[in-house]
């Protein structure tokens, strides 16, 4: 961790080896079960660090056209990876143009369906349909603001609708309705797709069990994954592919930041070069508190700080944080797993910098792959 220490902030930085040790995790299911899984890009798009990772996963699923055409560009184009594409509502020029990097289709409604599919098999023929659906199962925990099987919500078809019709023209059921969630839920899902949609299932050839299955985190149980994947299989003879996004790249890398001030107003106060609300806005959305290294919960080391972001807006608060030694300008603080829906959602809101890119190589080489500057920040304006 030494080079991180010295570096400019601040800085996105992928940790090789922690990479490499999630990917062992997929790769282990992989073998065990014969499923695919695939990166999802909405949750990490550092496309440096894919030749890393492609090797082990069958592919990239994306969000929409320019997630597709990063995956296709990137992902190991001319050796068989796949490309899924879902989005909420396609528009026909933006679907003709994911047809152009996707080799998988997925419509979030019947109506999409009806008024697309021909489409599909005409532009590309050995592309496969895929139609979500909303299984009714509320099973995350973190926040209602990630539970797709929250009331009222805008994704999938509702099982009534999954007629013979509409199951004559799909190839692939697709339930995402997981996030950083545990082994128990993950069973508890694929169980209830098992009972409830047994029909449907029976009409397709592939399901989609999405992302959300917090593999690679320690209190994750894989082999109670690998043992209801197995089951499943059995059960309805049917083709399996995951896609998890943050699970692939946990604990995988760092935001590294420098200590800019100290201020005093009933606590301590100590202003930080990065962002809750433009580097880490999950920390706002979710919310949560990320680890920083050599950190602890406010009071139990000797010395407590409020940390705030360099913005303007009076909620950039990443926490409170305690250390064995007082804060000085200049310091570096290491926040953890911050690879996962960081600098895909950041923002240049106040004229902030983006951070730097880099790459922490198994060999303890810092490698910087981009730096973002003002022309960065002026091209999404006019």
């Amino acid at each position: 961790m030494t080079p991180l220490r010295s570096i400019k902030t601040p800085a996105y930085v992928a940790d090789i080896a922690a990479i490499k040790r999630n990917m062992a995790v997929a790769e282990r299911i992989k073998a065990e079960t014969g499923v695919k899984i695939l990166l999802a890009t909405k949750a990490f798009s550092m496309f440096s660090v894919f030749p890393f990772m492609k090797d082990t996963l069958d592919g990239t699923t994306a969000s929409g056209l320019y997630e597709a055409r990063l995956g296709a560009t990137h992902f190991g184009p001319g050796e068989g990876k796949d490309v899924h594409t879902y989005a909420p509502a396609f528009t026909e020029q933006d679907l003709r143009a994911c047809l152009e990097y996707s080799n998988h289709i997925y419509f979030n409604s019947v109506s999409q369906l009806n008024r697309f599919a021909k489409l599909v098999g005409q532009k590309r023929p050995d592309a496969k349909i895929g139609l979500r659906v909303n299984p009714g199962l509320s099973l995350v925990k973190n926040s209602a603001l990630y539970d797709p099987s929250s009331p009222c919500s805008r994704f999938g078809v509702q099982p009534a609708e999954l007629s013979d019709d509409v199951l004559a023209q799909i190839d692939i059921l697709h339930f995402h309705n997981l996030c950083e969630n545990m082994a128990e839920d993950s069973a508890a899902l694929i169980a209830h797709i098992s009972k409830n949609f047994a029909h449907a299932l029976h009409r397709v050839a592939e399901v989609n069990l999405g992302g959300g299955h917090y593999i690679t985190h320690a209190d994750y149980d894989v082999n109670h994954l690998i043992k209801s994947l197995k089951k499943f299989q059995q059960e309805h003879d049917i083709k399996v592919t995951l896609e998890p996004g943050g699970a692939l790249v946990y604990n995988g890398g760092y935001l590294v930041s420098t200590v800019l001030d100290i201020t005093q107003n009933e606590k301590k106060i100590a202003i930080i070069d990065a962002s809750a609300s433009t580097h880490m806005p999950d920390v706002l959305e979710v919310p949560y508190r990320p680890h920083i290294i050599n950190s602890a919960e406010v009071g139990a080391k000797a010395y407590s700080y409020l940390l705030g972001g360099n913005t303007c807006m009076t909620g950039d608060v990443i926490g409170e944080y305690s250390f064995d030694e007082p804060l000085s300008i200049g310091d570096k603080l290491v926040f953890t797993d911050m690879m996962q829906y960081s600098f895909v959602k950041n923002t240049t809101f106040n004229g902030v910098p983006l951070p730097d890119l880099g790459i922490l190589h198994e060999d303890g080489r810092y490698e910087l792959i981009k730096r973002f500057g003002y022309e960065d920040f002026e091209m999404r304006l006019s």
